[in-house]
């Protein structure tokens, strides 16, 4: 990435993300601007001079803006994050209690769009927890498509000279006896082990990593509540039918809840 593009609108949320924005393009070493989108090129001057009201007010001042007319903000907004020298931040401010708009649904229909990670910080996000980036933690699942965020997590890593961290929710299940369970664990710990080691081996970089028990949303979260300076990474495919680590409503409920930047995937 050679810099870094905020979307923001006339939500106060979105300068939530322009904080992230400034936070992440520094510790990278590169510019920050923001973007905004409106449907008629008539629109451009008043929303730019309105944007740069309220940047000023909050000390934006430096950021430049860059307000382009198209009818589909989540195509192009799709289309610049999908640019290997761009990386994207985005608000996520959707409400419950409908799954598919907890990111809100410009936010959703970039991820879907988008052929790279989309860098989101979504209502409950803290810049003074996470003044830098010194842990990329990432979500993955024993499959293959969970995996898919891993060769951009390894790059930004050493861009960012940050620790990585693979982690993995094992699901509690009354119906598993304690043996059961155990081997579960150790066969879940076996494929953490082995696939850090190969990251460790592919990437020339140092993993550890962390199995979590319970719901995964809620596991995830929870195991993020005291982190500080952490950037979590994870796949959504937004469809049912696999494990719920990667699944969409997973994805949407911890970026919902969570307080650091989420980086996501939609391979």
């Amino acid at each position: 990435m050679k810099k870094i593009v905020v979307a923001v609108d006339d939500s106060e949320s979105a300068l939530h993300a322009l904080a992230f924005g400034q936070i992440f393009a520094a510790q990278l070493g590169v510019e920050v601007s923001a973007i905004s989108v409106v449907l008629r090129q008539d629109e451009i001057a008043p929303q730019r001079a309105k944007l740069q009201g309220r940047l000023a007010a909050h000390r934006f001042e430096a950021v430049a803006i860059d307000v382009v007319a198209h009818d589909s903000a989540k195509e192009y907004l799709g289309e610049l994050a999908s640019r290997e020298d761009t990386g994207l931040c985005m608000m996520a401010h959707g409400r419950r209690p409908v799954p598919e708009m907890l990111i809100g649904s410009v936010t959703a229909g970039v991820v879907r769009r988008s052929q790279r990670p989309v860098y989101l910080c979504g209502p409950r996000y803290d810049s003074r927890a996470h003044q830098r980036i010194e842990v990329l933690a990432v979500c993955v699942d024993g499959s293959k498509l969970s995996e898919q965020i891993l060769p951009y997590a390894s790059a930004l890593v050493k861009r960012l000279g940050a620790r990585l961290q693979l982690l993995q929710v094992i699901e509690a299940s009354s119906s598993r006896k304690p043996t059961t369970l155990g081997h579960t664990d150790v066969m879940e710990s076996a494929y953490l082990n082995a696939l850090a080691r190969r990251v460790e081996s592919e990437q020339a970089l140092g993993v550890d990593w962390e199995v979590l028990h319970g719901d995964p949303a809620d596991s995830i979260v929870s195991y993020l509540a005291e982190s500080h300076n952490t950037m979590l990474a994870m796949t959504t495919h937004g469809r049912s039918g696999l494990s719920q680590v990667v699944a969409g409503s997973v994805s949407h409920e911890v970026l919902h809840e969570t307080t650091c930047p989420v980086a996501v995937l939609r391979p």
